[in-house]
């Protein structure tokens, strides 16, 4: 009995050896392997949250370089601000009551003592102040105090055919949060001798038209601050065919650009409405391209006009903007379109202006001019 059954036990053991090598594919004779497929029929459970990594053999460049970071506001503390026609439409005119208003918004008690404009680096050329009627249009006014703070003293400089470059007004007392408001009379010397506002508005001369203009400001500090006219950038529900310049004049804002249109050689004409305006600067700045269109009219002018010019105009009748931001080259090329709003028009003044991140505008580009055919 004890025999039989130590045989059984040892009968069973063998089976159960031969059933696991079948289960874990020992082989158990000719016939045991198991048939495999060659791909597996789904993802592993383990690897199916793996992320998916792919190696490039040469990585793609990026379509623009990393710009530098945007830089703070520059410290400033003797400031003064003008702005010239603000809030009016394309054929404001100076003549008119309040047309400059001039602030001092200086940090540490800076008092404003004399503020000079000259207008010889204005985009349109041969604007000049015309207090008595000699330089353009038969009308005339010369400087008027209209509201504000009364100045101590103003004067009329660098004579140019019959008015003047220049104007500097001088002031006792201008403190910070003060100001003052003022009307003169500008016209193109082009006009010279026609009655008033002569030929297609243009003895009507509006804070557009001299964008470029030096603006000079002097504190009781020592300190003397120069700045450029560049468009207002709000236009006062007037539109975006709006006259209104302003110069802010504090330290710390951002240089003169240098633009070229590619493939011209200003002053020139052309017969290709569409151009690039390409601006060199510092990486990362804000660049806006100005474009304005200006006619010369001259219909009824003693003589046909005086002292003209090639490719002179004297009225503004369009304006465009072109927002950029330089690239990590040190360039951006701007595409623009140039403007024929009638036979008389088609000269345009392109100049671009960089921003400081934070709305103010710095030195104007050197004006460049294209006519359209």
């Amino acid at each position: 009995m004890k025999a039989t059954r130590i045989l059984t036990i040892i009968v069973t053991m063998i089976a159960g050896v031969i059933g696991v090598a079948i289960l874990i594919g020992l082989p158990a004779g000719s016939q045991a392997a198991p048939d495999l497929t060659t791909t597996p029929s789904a993802t592993p459970r383990h690897r199916a949250l793996l992320p998916h990594v792919r190696y490039d053999l040469a990585p793609t460049p990026t379509a623009t370089p990393t710009l530098p970071p945007t830089p703070m506001p520059s410290p400033y503390s003797a400031s003064a601000w003008l702005t010239i026609t603000r809030f009016k439409p394309l054929n404001a005119s100076t003549f008119n009551t309040g047309s400059f208003i001039v602030g001092n918004d200086s940090l540490h008690g800076e008092r404003l003592t004399e503020l000079r404009i000259d207008l010889s680096t204005a985009i349109f050329p041969d604007m000049v102040f015309d207090p008595f009627g000699q330089a353009g249009d038969t009308v005339a006014k010369s400087y008027t105090l209209d509201n504000g703070l009364k100045q101590a003293s103003y004067a009329f400089e660098q004579p140019h055919d019959g008015g003047f470059d220049v104007l500097v007004v001088r002031y006792n007392g201008f403190d910070p949060g003060d100001f003052s408001s003022f009307s003169v009379d500008i016209d193109p010397t082009s006009i010279k001798g026609v009655g008033a506002p002569g030929p297609g508005e243009s003895g009507s001369v509006g804070g557009l038209e001299l964008v470029g203009a030096t603006v000079t400001a002097t504190f009781d500090s020592g300190a003397t601050i120069a700045g450029q006219v560049y468009r207002l950038a709000d236009d006062g529900g007037v539109g975006g065919h709006h006259s209104g310049g302003t110069a802010v004049l504090r330290d710390g804002l951002p240089p003169r650009p240098q633009i070229t249109v590619l493939g011209v050689n200003p002053p020139t004409t052309v017969a290709n409405a569409n151009q690039t305006v390409r601006v060199v600067g510092p990486p990362g700045r804000p660049v806006t391209v100005l474009v304005v269109e200006g006619g010369l009219f001259l219909e009824g002018v003693p003589n046909g006009g005086f002292d003209i010019d090639p490719f002179e105009a004297n009225n503004a009748v369009d304006v465009r903007e072109y927002q950029a931001v330089v690239g990590g080259s040190g360039r951006v090329d701007v595409p623009i379109v140039l403007m024929k709003q009638n036979d008389k028009s088609g000269i345009h003044a392109i100049t671009a202006v960089f921003d400081n991140h934070y709305g103010l505008k710095g030195l104007v580009a050197a004006p460049l001019v294209v006519e359209l055919e």
